[in-house]
């Protein structure tokens, strides 16, 4: 799966300020602009993205491999789901298709995603 712009995700929880965009005159010239949410090129964006991601993750039933950081798995009863994570591409795989779907579903109230099929190459 590909998640959409997933650096626009983030929240921020520290304050952050911004010269204003090209184009846009703020009504006194010394204003700047404080953002809410974070921006691609914002050195916060991926921490902020990786953390929303998670925490959406955890309230499933989720948890964090503490070997590797980008794989996260989820295991109840006979129903085992892993989920592996590269910045914006999610990899799933798990011991019940109903599962994977009922999880894929989740995702996508919590995020805009696109769903690529079949792994090809990894």
């Amino acid at each position: 799966m590909d998640v959409h712009n997933v650096f626009l995700h983030g929240d921020l929880h520290e304050d952050i300020f911004m010269k204003p965009p090209p184009g846009f005159r703020p009504p006194q010239p010394r204003l700047v602009c404080k953002l809410r949410k974070s921006l691609y090129g914002l050195r916060q964006a991926p921490r902020q993205w990786f953390f929303k991601l998670a925490t959406a993750l955890r309230d499933y039933g989720f948890y964090q491999s503490p070997l590797d950081h980008s794989l996260f798995v989820y295991k109840e009863g006979e129903i085992f789901l892993a989920l592996l994570l590269y910045v914006d591409d999610l990899v799933l795989t798990g011991s019940s298709p109903t599962h994977c779907r009922h999880f894929k579903q989740y995702l996508h109230r919590c995020f805009k995603l696109k769903d690529l099929g079949p792994l090809k190459y990894f």
